[in-house]
């Protein structure tokens, strides 16, 4: 294996020969070619589509925008390669609109040749083409905003061995109200959007939006909507059986005369849980004739907070005593 100053050597050696000198020639104008080729490119217009974010700067703090402000927008432009050079290695330039300038009698408004003008300002030269979309029109007030609570629009459906715990938990529970004319007396809370949930098992959190009054801004737009979910366990109590409906003439005595019932409640209350439905044997109901011994038993007053309520048995016998 050849050391390397013996390669160091040999590489000097044909360097100082006439092929090697030509070579180094040749390589000196390439590369002159291509610097050239490179600056007289930068130099030539090109066009491009790019999106431009949208700022609105100098509202004064009196003023309420109510449009959505255009996040960005779609601008079609030929400029020098040197410019495009530098959006291609950074950030599109945004297009600043001035309150100050365009702000008057409500709305802030900017034609197709405002639009094209605020572009080629922020592009720094070059030809604007196409703007899109080709005109802006914010409407604006200066009226004080009214504090409304919200109301959230919800169906949630938990799964089968769960339960909705509580109300919705809001990040905030109300809003102010922006409009640009006197907010009607029937609107007195906003909206959220409609939310629809199936077959949840554990807490739930989520942005929704919120819906707006005509002509009006809602400051925030959205809030975080949490919902409790808790599992539930399940429960067994001993209840009397109560006849009703007997005559004064008589007593059904029936037997069992306790029966369990089972049902369901969220773990957190499950220690405390003493609910006070009732067993009912409704006399009434008795058909004597068909020689049966059973009596239908029936639940009552069953508090709603309870889940799969039922009874251990569905009938009990019994016998009827005359007085």
């Amino acid at each position: 294996m050849k050391s390397p100053v013996e390669i160091y050597k040999r590489i000097a050696a044909l360097l100082r020969s006439q092929r090697g000198h030509n070579a180094l020639v040749f390589l000196g104008f390439l590369a002159m070619a291509i610097t050239l080729w490179f600056v007289l490119s930068l130099s030539e217009e090109e066009q491009c589509d790019m999106r431009m974010p949208v700022r609105l700067t100098h509202v004064p703090d009196s003023v309420t925008i109510i449009t959505r402000v255009p996040s960005s927008l779609s601008v079609s432009a030929s400029a020098k390669g040197t410019q495009l050079l530098k959006m291609g290695y950074g950030t599109a330039p945004a297009l600043e609109i001035d309150f100050r300038i365009y702000g008057q009698r409500g709305a802030v408004k900017l034609s197709s040749a405002d639009l094209k003008a605020l572009a080629r300002s922020a592009l720094g030269g070059g030809t604007v083409m196409v703007v899109s979309p080709d005109t802006i029109n914010l409407a604006y007030t200066t009226r004080p905003g009214l504090k409304l609570p919200i109301v959230v629009d919800a169906n949630v459906t938990p799964g089968p061995q769960a339960t909705v715990s509580g109300r919705p938990r809001l990040s905030v529970d109300s809003v102010q109200v922006y409009s640009l004319n006197r907010m009607p007396a029937s609107i007195d809370h906003i909206l959220t959007e409609p939310i629809r949930l199936t077959d949840v098992n554990e807490d739930v959190t989520m942005r929704v939006r919120l819906i707006a009054p005509d002509k009006a801004r809602v400051i925030p737009d959205s809030v975080d909507v949490t919902f409790g979910v808790e599992r539930l366990i399940l429960k067994t109590r001993r209840v009397v059986i109560e006849p009703i409906h007997v005559p004064a003439n008589c007593k059904l005595i029936t037997f069992p005369a306790q029966i369990d019932v089972h049902y369901m409640v969220p773990m957190s209350v499950y220690k405390h849980s003493a609910p006070q439905f009732r067993v009912v044997a409704d006399y009434g109901r008795l058909n004597q004739s068909s020689g049966s011994h059973n009596i239908k038993l029936r639940l009552v007053d069953v508090p709603d907070n309870l889940q799969n309520v039922h009874l251990s048995a569905d009938s009990a016998e019994y016998i009827i005593e005359r007085l």
